[in-house]
């Protein structure tokens, strides 16, 4: 299965084409959600306001959360499998998918902050997606950064890859680790075994996993 759905404002859904996304509102009433701010590391103490989706595949259920505001537009399209794509995106700055206690599993950065395409961030320590136990069926969905580390001023660096399923690694645009952002792939487009070696851009420290969409 899938499902698509525009999203304007904080609440209204338009061209809505399936049954797994389901708007939630808070029990204190409102149509937002105050959620910790998960793109900081350690315990945020400062709340965004975001719209919320129950994403339901079989018996799985996780959270969809947009940063929304009066003006966002965002198109969401669900793969069936715990995985979004995002268009037309407008006034929107993150995303995150939570489990059902609101465990982050993966979070997304939009152009606004990313200068590019949408970026999937999957932090250290993070829960496991839904159903994420089987061998998917195309490439890999991550790497692991394997030893390496880059200190301001450096230029690049090569990161040996761990795939999360053995399958190939096809990297196409800028990744963002739990530390770091703005790592750009040098041979972006490219085809990766597990175990092979790549080159990257970068300004800061850089340790843990990324994720490549």
């Amino acid at each position: 299965m899938a499902d698509s759905l525009v999203l304007t404002g904080v609440k209204d859904v338009k061209k809505h084409t399936g049954t797994e996304m389901l708007l939630t509102r808070p029990k204190r009433g409102g149509d937002t959600h105050a959620l910790k701010e998960w793109w900081k590391a350690g315990s945020s103490k400062c709340y965004v306001q975001c719209t919320v989706f129950d994403v339901t595949v079989g018996g799985d259920t996780c959270k969809l959360a947009i940063d929304s505001n009066m003006s966002t537009n965002l198109r969401i399209d669900h793969d069936g499998a715990f995985g979004f794509e995002f268009f037309g995106i407008n006034e929107v700055r993150r995303a995150a998918l939570f489990d059902a206690s609101y465990g982050l599993i993966e979070h997304y950065v939009f152009p606004v902050i990313s200068g590019g395409k949408v970026m999937t961030v999957t932090p250290a320590g993070a829960v496991a997606k839904p159903g994420g136990g089987g061998t998917p069926s195309g490439p890999a969905t991550s790497v692991t950064l394997v030893g390496t580390t880059s200190t301001e001023g450096d230029g690049s660096y090569t990161v040996d890859t761990t795939s999360t399923n053995g399958a190939g690694l096809r990297v196409s645009y800028d990744v963002a680790s739990n530390v770091a952002s703005n790592l750009t792939l040098v041979a972006g487009g490219t085809d990766y075994e597990e175990g092979d070696s790549f080159t990257v851009d970068g300004d800061t420290g850089v340790t843990g996993t990324v994720s490549i969409a």
